[in-house]
């Protein structure tokens, strides 16, 4: 438990600033403030915030089980949230235990003294709306940047590779599920990952490919699909029965068997586009295949490494439509290593130890 101590020289409300921010504002910032995000407190101290927590709806710390790192360790309480430092003393917390818990204190404006013995930051919206665009400068990338962006593109492959690398029963479910992941975008893709594990054993049954859709259908149904994030076009509702047939006309036969020209028109007979056909050799074909044997890793990994998509991602086009070419955006290997980047780095606004800034 903390122990809160006033400033004598703090009068209630007695210290403005035209500068305030509301506290209903601030809360909504704090609420967006990403896992792994650093500040700084009062006294300089870094403060990296795990998880804001959750929004308190009853009496008490605007926010409840938050967690933080801060002097060394890692901790869990509430955050309360002021325009003013001062705030807390003339909105009476000092003597109401509801507050023990807080161990954060999130403000518009500092004080001329502290007023808790607790960490205190200051949230300045306006600097957080502008960490919300990449710091990198509108330029195209130097050698020695495209050279992290290809290694952080590597590490996608490695990982995918190693994923693959189980006993051949094990390896062909997870070619199986992750073929029909491929076809999902956004929270859908756990949801196909889902229906992969369900549906699963009765690839192995000896069924026409009519009873294999109806029984694809049939378990695809019951699940909840999201259309947020989803183009139209590629809404499971609208291609589900055609991955039922596509599966069908892949897993049923013999894969190994099969020229890859073969499995592209298996594709396309299917109705599907480049950009699926490319994303399932760059995300599953290629890093399953290239685990068999030393040479047919160098093999896979050359072709994975000239695999160009048809158009460019738009989410990443936003981000980095200044800093590269159509064509680096096209490239499967770059596009990985930017949705690496984009992952460990973009999501939670870690520019201060952004690789590929820092190689500027």
């Amino acid at each position: 438990m903390y122990h809160f101590y006033s400033i004598p020289s703090i009068f209630p409300g007695g210290i403005q600033d035209a500068n305030n921010v509301k506290e209903s504002t601030l809360a909504v910032f704090w609420e967006k403030v990403k896992p792994g995000t650093v500040m700084k407190d009062r006294f300089g101290n870094f403060v990296t915030v795990f998880s804001p927590g959750r929004k308190n709806k009853n009496e008490g710390p605007d926010f409840l089980d938050a967690v933080i790192w801060v002097n060394g360790e890692m901790i869990k309480g509430a955050v309360e949230i002021h325009s003013h430092e001062s705030y807390w003393i003339s909105h009476g917390h000092l003597s109401n235990d509801r507050y023990d818990g807080v161990i954060l204190h999130v403000v518009s404006t500092f004080a001329r003294q502290p007023v808790l013995n607790v960490p205190t930051i200051q949230l300045d919206t306006h600097s957080i709306e502008k960490r919300y665009e990449c710091l990198l400068p509108n330029q195209s990338l130097t050698p020695n940047q495209m050279i992290v962006l290809m290694e952080f593109g590597l590490k996608r492959w490695e990982e995918k590779v190693l994923f693959f690398k189980k006993s051949v029963n094990e390896k062909r479910k997870r070619v199986f599920i992750e073929s029909l992941v491929n076809f999902g975008a956004g929270e859908n893709r756990q949801l196909y990952r889902k229906l992969g594990n369900i549906i699963f054993p009765y690839i192995t049954k000896n069924i026409s490919k009519e009873t294999w859709v109806k029984t694809f259908i049939h378990f695809s149904s019951p699940l909840h699909w999201h259309r947020s994030g989803t183009m139209p076009a590629r809404h499971p509702q609208r291609i589900i029965k055609r991955i039922a047939q596509w599966s069908f006309d892949y897993f049923m036969d013999t894969p190994e068997d099969l020229t890859l020209q073969q499995v592209k028109q298996c594709f396309e007979d299917s109705g599907f586009g480049e950009t699926t056909w490319v994303e399932w050799c760059g995300n599953v074909h290629f890093p399953a295949t290239a685990g068999k044997s030393q040479f047919d890793y160098i093999s896979y990994f050359e072709r994975w490494t000239k695999l160009q998509l048809p158009k460019t991602y738009g989410s990443l086009n936003r981000l980095f439509g200044n800093n590269l070419t159509r064509k680096q955006l096209r490239s499967f290997h770059i596009a990985q290593g930017l949705l690496y980047l984009k992952t460990h780095y973009c999501f939670g606004w870690h520019c201060h130890v952004c690789k590929v800034k820092r190689s500027l």
